[in-house]
């Protein structure tokens, strides 16, 4: 039992230091600097601007705010960790890699953790303009409370990710699937209004992210609420992620198997 669980954590580390040092061997850092400076920013600035000029002072500009700078992990979490799949298929290496006897869990949330650093910086700067381009006031803030928020969030925002992920070994491409998550994410999780704006039957809908509630609980955080007082909201998000990430996997061996037997596995 020790030497699996050992065997894991090797193969978990080496998969997260390989996969930072694989994305930054194609990927121009500048260009991810680009992304990680300004995709945020032009995110927020639309919707501000919306809410706005459409005269939308029930919900503020500070509610849209705070919820795209929490909502900007997901470019990150969904994007980036659902193409992992896809990435595989592309290079050729996908067959080689699921050939060897490695856990696969700790393989792919290795190759994720990179990203949930990615993200954790990324909520950061947005929150930095939130403040300092969209006037949003900080000074009541509990910031213990936010950071543990921002890095909840973006922990289990990847673990999402990574379920979406594993339907690229049986589709040509997960980007699709990523895609239509991300936009349904902005809908239906709270981020430029209230859960309560959507239809009775949807609302419940909501609460299957875990952005929903990382959104909520900023919101609460940068009014002073303390960690204690969002813990419900916290623990929910831990419990929907890891239901994300065990689905996931499971997904994962059912499409592994199920891409052997129909010869999908290298398609792309």
């Amino acid at each position: 039992m020790f030497a699996y669980i050992m065997q894991g954590t090797r193969v978990f580390v080496s998969s997260a230091v390989l996969a930072k040092r694989a994305l930054f061997s194609w990927l121009n850092p500048a260009l991810w600097a680009m992304q990680l400076f300004f995709m945020s920013l032009f995110q927020m600035a639309f919707f501000v601007y919306i809410v706005k000029f459409a005269g939308g002072e029930e919900i503020g500009i500070a509610f849209v705010a705070v919820g795209n700078a929490i909502a900007s992990v997901a470019y990150v979490a969904i994007f980036s960790v659902c193409n992992i799949t896809g990435e595989e298929k592309q290079g050729g290496t996908l067959t080689p890699l699921l050939v060897t006897p490695a856990n696969r869990m700790a393989m792919f949330v290795g190759r994720a953790m990179f990203q949930v650093l990615n993200g954790i910086a990324t909520v950061f700067i947005a929150l930095f303009y939130a403040w300092a381009v969209f006037g949003v006031d900080f000074s009541m803030t509990n910031w213990p409370a936010l950071i543990m928020v921002v890095v909840l969030t973006s922990l289990t925002t990847v673990g999402f990710g990574l379920m979406l992920s594993s339907f690229g070994l049986y589709l040509r491409t997960s980007m699709v699937i990523a895609n239509i998550f991300l936009f349904i994410g902005l809908l239906f999780s709270g981020v430029n209004f209230p859960v309560t704006y959507l239809p009775d039957y949807l609302q419940p809908l909501a609460y299957i992210f875990p952005l929903t509630y990382g959104t909520e609980a900023a919101r609460e955080a940068v009014s002073g609420t303390s960690l204690l007082g969002m813990a419900d909201l916290l623990i929910a998000q831990m419990i929907v992620g890891t239901i994300a990430l065990l689905i996931g996997y499971l997904i994962f061996k059912l499409f592994e198997d199920l891409s052997r037997r129909l010869g999908t596995m290298d398609k792309f």
